[in-house]
């Protein structure tokens, strides 16, 4: 039937395409526009505002206290003429005593009774010092400057709050003036539905030429492609009953052409293929869960200790990495962290790092020693692990008093940066990889570290710093440490790490990645949690 043809559902899906494509490309263009011209409005009405208040109280103080009505509101209504987005604008004494509301004297001044502001939350940003918003979703923020002109969203008590976000639409502007008086702006939104709305009209226009377009196109190209496709579904048909010896005529040199030559050589190579495929299915499936597994392993929750804010992160140059780190509370309050980096990365390399893993779990429930642990690992590790494959690892141990130490056993050495003197130094290494010798009990070194509040150590592996670029230059360890020195100030050790990482990703551009990239970072803090 007409409506099963080649041809017919060619048609219909690069209609449907077109009509998808431009319907979500719409939408998308429409978010975007709408959130640019709720932002736009929110700037210009704020500069509006700042320009005009000065006009609008000295011409009440001078026109409305000499019962001159009509000539404040002409400059009113002038005003207005300059900002289409304000609908309304109020003049109010520091007191609350409302002088003028446009809304009720468009015509005529009012005669009544005074008036005051009844909304406390008016009144309270008509007595602030600082420029304010009240956003659609009830919040309300004011806006600081300091000294050098530089502004900052804060609330009442000045304290520092995120600023007005792109998408917030304003319902108002309160703009105190010389502790006298408060000029309050009200915004409205009507220009942007306007301007959306034709948008949504070039839009649909832009759709219905593209889905006629696309209905010709695709009207001559499947004609072109149908006789052809037509051998090759007969073709296939009697490969189906088994008949692998069918071919189908080759009479194009276009891209049909090829394909035709490719489903005879498919015929050819189906039996092949299809072991092969099944071969290669079950092989990734293995490899899918074994890359699950070793990502369950990773810790998945940020670590809570007082004293000290911490985050890690991993980046494996494979599906299955060689790298690895945890965070353990242990039973006795204190706690560990450790980087490892097993030799190579792949299925062999992510095996010897879980076990490593299990392995420090279950020796630090019977020892605190961070020495102790490391040549326990060691042991179990040289006689279970094959002789070409070691692990390097840094394990550092936070005891329940604060006090830190670490143990390198032959890992890369780790940066401190110290807040006070805004310095990156390399603390001592030392040690020898997990796994190459029974006995590594010599060559172990317990250090140290003092550490006050706002420094950072960076516990990391050696992916980092020999991440190279397109041109083949090495990321290195004097880049990395300015990274260090120029993030570290960042107020959560979470934050320092995503920094950390995007700086060495940006360094790489499109290079392969050659290597898994492993960082923690711990950082010291008062007891409630600040620098």
């Amino acid at each position: 039937m007409f409506i099963y043809s080649l041809k017919t559902k060619f048609i219909v899906v690069v209609s449907v395409l077109i009509i998808a494509l431009f319907g979500v490309g719409g939408f998308l263009l429409l978010q975007e526009k709408s959130i640019e011209i709720s932002y736009d409005i929110y700037k210009n009405t704020k500069s509006f505002a700042e320009l005009t208040v000065a006009d609008i109280a000295e011409s009440g103080e001078s026109y409305l206290m000499e019962d001159s009505f009509l000539v404040f509101n002409r400059e009113i209504k002038d005003i207005f003429k300059k900002n289409s987005d304000v609908n309304s604008i109020s003049l109010v004494t520091y007191a609350g005593e409302i002088l003028y509301d446009s809304e009720m004297e468009s015509i005529s001044q009012y005669s009544g009774d005074a008036r005051q502001v009844a909304d406390q939350q008016v009144l309270s940003r008509v007595k602030a010092k600082n420029i304010s918003f009240l956003t659609e979703a009830g919040n309300v923020v004011y806006i600081k400057k300091d000294a050098d002109g530089n502004e900052y969203s804060v609330d009442a008590n000045e304290n520092i709050i995120p600023s007005i976000a792109e998408a917030d639409r304003i319902v108002s502007i309160v703009v105190p003036y010389a502790d006298k008086y408060a000029v309050i702006y009200g915004v409205t939104y009507e220009n942007l539905q306007d301007r959306i709305r034709a948008t949504e009209v070039r839009i649909l226009i832009l759709m219905l030429f593209g889905v006629m377009v696309a209905f010709f196109l695709s009207f001559a190209l499947a004609s072109s492609v149908v006789k052809p496709v037509k051998a090759l579904e007969m073709g296939a048909l009697r490969i189906a009953t088994g008949d692998f010896k069918q071919r189908v005529p080759v009479v194009r040199r276009d891209e049909l052409g090829v394909l035709s030559e490719a489903f005879n050589k498919m015929a050819e190579d189906l039996e092949v293929s299809t072991k092969a495929l099944v071969y290669k299915e079950r092989v990734g499936k293995e490899l899918e869960l074994a890359a699950k597994i070793q990502k369950e392993i990773l810790p998945d929750d940020k670590p809570v200790l007082e004293g000290f804010d911490l985050s890690g992160g991993l980046i494996p140059a494979d599906e299955i990495g060689g790298d690895c780190y945890d965070f353990i509370h242990s039973k006795n309050g204190d706690f560990y962290s450790y980087i490892g980096d097993v030799t190579g990365h792949g299925v062999a390399a992510g095996l010897v790092s879980a076990v490593a893993n299990a392995l420090i779990y279950s020796v630090s429930e019977f020892t605190s020693d961070t020495k102790d642990i490391l040549i326990n690992v060691n042991k179990i590790l040289d006689a279970k692990t094959a002789s070409n494959m070691f692990m390097t690892m840094v394990l550092m141990k936070i005891a329940k008093d604060g006090s830190v130490q670490y143990v390198s056993a032959g890992h890369n050495q780790i940066l401190k940066f110290t807040a006070e003197h805004k310095k990156v130094d390399e603390m001592p290494s030392g040690g020898i990889a997990l796994g190459m010798v029974a006995d590594i009990d010599k060559t172990l070194n317990k250090v140290d570290v003092e550490m006050k509040s706002g420094d950072v150590m960076i516990l990391y592996s050696d992916g980092i710093p020999e991440a190279r670029n397109e041109n083949g230059e090495m990321y290195g360890m004097p880049r990395f440490k300015r990274a260090v020195s120029s993030y570290c100030e960042l107020f959560t050790a979470e934050a320092i790490k995503n920094a950390l990482l995007a700086d060495v990703k940006q360094f790489m551009g499109t290079a392969v990645q050659l290597d898994d990239m492993t960082i923690v970072v711990v950082k010291r803090v008062d007891s409630r949690g600040e620098v």
